[in-house]
């Protein structure tokens, strides 16, 4: 069982999960002429950066099918419970490695940040 998914396909395990509440503010937010902070929050939403490490292609491949562009509904574990979002994920980015002697092309490493609607 996978600490990610997306839809209902299992993403393999990354080796690095960071989840950030973002405070979204009204538009009219800003600092008055004394200093003041004004303005009102209008939502939290997260934002969740991932990192895998060394990966088969087959697992990339299956990482960038399942991530699609569009909104996607994303699960992950926060604050002690299993969540899911629709999201949109940012940039994915990809450091190759080769082939290293077994038939098999390899990744060193995968990112990417997914984005609460």
């Amino acid at each position: 069982m996978s600490i990610l998914k997306s839809g209902g396909t299992d993403l393999p395990d990354p080796v690095s999960v960071s989840v950030n509440d973002e405070i979204i503010w009204t538009s009219d937010t800003g600092r008055t002429l004394s200093g003041l902070m004004i303005g009102d929050v209008v939502a939290e939403k997260k934002n969740v950066s991932i990192k895998w490490g060394i990966l088969p292609e087959a697992e990339v491949v299956l990482i960038k099918r399942t991530l699609t562009a569009g909104f996607i509904p994303f699960t992950f574990r926060d604050d002690g419970m299993e969540i899911t979002i629709e999201s949109y994920r940012g940039t994915l980015s990809k450091e190759q490695l080769g082939w290293i002697g077994d038939g098999i092309f390899y990744y060193k490493s995968v990112s990417v940040d997914i984005i609460q609607r």
